[in-house]
């Protein structure tokens, strides 16, 4: 049998005795199962000095549309407060709340709770999102049902509900005192979901909802769903981390993805992380932050696939492998250069794939390959790009040694980024 919250909260609670208590005001619930059992019942006493009796769930019996305890009236305390540690409660914690639906990979907010009585359990079945839950809520659904049956029988609004199913929501209840957010048993759900669905979602919730989200998300996500903001919703996922945090993502971080962000910080914050780093990122990152933003030396990185003119392409192949393919942003195209560290070559990772495992990688490159200046500007990079149809284009200096390369996306970014503010 499924009820609702809002039609729950109407009936009686009286004792064992039969004498009337008052009605639920509240319920509290552990979210530690696919769909959690209500613990306890909560009745509000007073208005100006609010208290409230909490009523095991041990306690009650529900049946007939009323809830009869198994104690008497005169067995009941009051207190001012009714949560306990590891408990949500329906009214405060999930009603009127953001909550994320997993399934539909968005956020939403809840309206009513549709509750599954089993024996003299009340389960959390589905939340329900949808427009009939809000009126229902405010009490006019009789009203409003006659109004439409009047002017359209047959109007879906009568019939159609807009529930989620439970074990697909996450609700975003703060922790107030680690500023996390406690999840229920479904958070793998949660982390399944791509990065760039997850970025859309943070954006939907407020300042303080958000950030307590991504504090409970494994680095790596937290990662990959930076790269898909923009920098001032970066900045401010930053400003809500502590520094050591900070440092860690800078650190794992593509470096051009990293030296955006660090220079789009004040002076004072980006030298502090940048102290804070190991010494070969620090360099790494202070190299790139010397070139201008919208420049090719701006937009590289320094994390690509780099091959020796005397390898074989079996030894290619295995050297990508083992020790290039994590680190580069991208393995579509590695590169080649002398010992001097200019650059000589360039190799798709499909050519190695067809080309005989004993050839050199000397008679397989591209020979002088199409590459750019640190001081070319965006609109230089973006027209290489399209004339020779590359996913990643090398960057060099003046004296034609390899400084790094830049890849698609990067470009695809600032330019989407240029047109839309003219837009």
């Amino acid at each position: 049998m499924f009820t609702f919250f809002t039609a729950v909260i109407k009936q009686d609670v009286v004792d064992r005795h039969g004498r009337w208590v008052g009605r639920p005001h509240d319920f509290t619930a552990k979210l530690d199962e696919a769909y959690p059992r209500l613990t306890s019942l909560v009745i509000k006493k007073g208005w100006l000095r609010r208290r409230y009796h909490v009523i095991a769930w041990n306690d009650l019996h529900h049946a007939g549309g009323q809830f009869q305890l198994k104690v008497p009236l005169e067995s009941l305390t009051k207190i001012t407060a009714y949560r306990n540690g590891g408990e949500v409660t329906l009214r405060r914690n999930i009603l009127d709340q953001q909550v994320v639906d997993t399934f539909n990979r968005k956020v939403v907010r809840v309206n009513d709770l549709h509750l599954l009585e089993v024996d003299n359990d009340l389960r959390i079945a589905h939340v329900d999102v949808g427009f009939r839950g809000l009126i229902r809520r405010l009490g006019w659904e009789g009203f409003i049902d006659v109004v439409v049956r009047l002017i359209h029988r047959h109007s879906s609004y009568l019939t159609a509900e807009k529930f989620i199913s439970w074990k697909y929501v996450q609700p975003l209840s703060v922790l107030p005192l680690t500023g996390k957010i406690q999840l229920n048993v479904g958070q793998d759900q949660l982390r399944s979901i791509p990065p760039p669905d997850l970025s859309e979602m943070l954006m939907e919730l407020d300042p303080h909802q958000r950030a307590a989200l991504f504090k409970t998300l494994d680095p790596q996500i937290q990662i990959d769903i930076l790269t898909e903001l923009d920098l001032k919703w970066q900045r401010d996922l930053i400003d809500e981390l502590d520094p050591r945090t900070t440092t860690e993502l800078l650190e794992r971080m593509p470096a051009d993805e990293a030296t955006d962000l660090l220079g789009s910080m004040p002076l004072r914050d980006s030298e502090r992380f940048l102290s804070m780093l190991s010494p070969k990122r620090a360099r790494e990152l202070a190299e790139l932050l010397k070139h201008e933003a919208r420049s090719a030396g701006g937009l590289m990185t320094k994390e690509y696939i780099l091959l020796k003119e005397e390898m074989t392409v079996s030894e290619a192949l295995e050297h990508i492998r083992k020790t290039e393919i994590k680190k580069a942003e991208t393995i579509h195209n590695a590169f080649v250069v002398d010992d001097e560290g200019k650059l000589i070559g360039a190799i798709s990772l499909r050519k190695l794939l067809i080309e005989p495992p004993e050839a050199r990688i000397a008679e397989v490159m591209l020979k002088k390959p199409p590459a750019l200046n640190v001081k070319d500007q965006i609109k230089e990079v973006a027209a290489i790009l399209a004339k020779y149809n590359l996913f990643a284009i090398p960057v060099v200096n003046d004296d034609e040694l390899l400084e790094g390369i830049i890849t698609i996306d990067d470009v695809l970014s600032v330019v989407i980024e240029e047109m839309w503010g003219r837009r």
